[in-house]
């Protein structure tokens, strides 16, 4: 008689690959939040000073309205300023590419911009566009604009030219084979871009409502210090901490959708 094979289901093997990754962070902050919680309770540290975890999660239910809300309004910022990134980025890096003085003139400005703090930008955006979450959206375009543009230009550079060729005698048009071949073969940088431009965007989606928004996690904390309200900026770290972690999720998502291929690769 056959043995029977005890093996699990590659259902089960996908998922159990997807949740141990989850279950020991989940299983890392509870311990990292369970020793927080005891030694301040040993070391009797005023909640002035540090609080403890159970009172900053405690507000996450207690103020979950007012932290949601502001959770929205910074997850908005991010997506104007990362959608506008990518929407300007990936296209002026095909130009950049396709035509060489072009890259020589432009680039090194580009490279000046994202060099240069965007704490000193964001008070000139303030005198040209007020206070508001325009400004927040344009200082998170600024930040994650350059990692996409970078990466999508090495992505474009990388195609075999012989690919090129090859279409041009099949009788594709242009952009045939630019849909059928270039974007796919450069869509592995310009994902990875993507994914460097997304962290930047969240981080500096803070920084950005630090100085320039009546709206978000950011101004939340801002004005939570302003009442030493150490609980509600603790609170707040830890909702945009959950934002981010969605952000990054969302894009391993996309990065799947853009790239089918990939997720049958060897």
């Amino acid at each position: 008689m056959a043995d029977v094979s005890t093996a699990p289901p590659p259902v089960f093997n996908r998922l159990a690959a997807w949740a141990a990754p989850v279950l020991y962070t989940a299983l890392s902050v509870a311990a990292l939040l369970a020793v927080w919680e005891g030694l301040i309770r040993v070391l009797d540290v005023p909640l002035w000073l540090v609080p403890k975890p159970t009172d900053f999660l405690a507000r996450l239910v207690t103020d979950a309205g007012l932290i949601a809300g502001h959770a929205l309004a910074t997850s908005i910022t991010i997506l104007m300023g990362f959608g506008l990134g990518v929407v300007i980025a990936v296209p002026l890096a095909l130009i950049i590419v396709s035509v060489g003085p072009l890259e020589r003139g432009l680039y090194p400005v580009i490279v000046f911009l994202n060099i240069m703090p965007k704490t000193v930008i964001g008070p000139i955006l303030i005198v040209w566009f007020g206070i508001g979450p325009l400004v927040s959206a344009l200082i998170v375009f600024l930040m994650c604009f350059f990692p996409i543009l970078v990466d999508s230009m090495s992505g474009f550079r990388a195609v075999d030219p012989r690919l090129a060729y090859l279409t041009r005698s099949m009788g594709a048009t242009p952009w045939q084979a630019f849909r059928l071949v270039r974007l796919p073969a450069s869509m592995r940088y310009i994902v990875a871009g993507m994914k460097i431009g997304i962290v930047k965007a969240v981080e500096g989606v803070i920084i950005a409502e630090f100085i320039a928004s009546n709206a978000g996690l950011g101004f939340m904390i801002m004005q939570a210090s302003g009442f030493m309200d150490l609980t509600l900026m603790f609170a707040g770290l830890i909702a945009a901490a959950l934002v981010a972690l969605v952000f990054n999720g969302a894009m391993s998502l996309a990065e799947g959708l853009l790239m089918p291929w990939a997720r049958h690769a060897v």
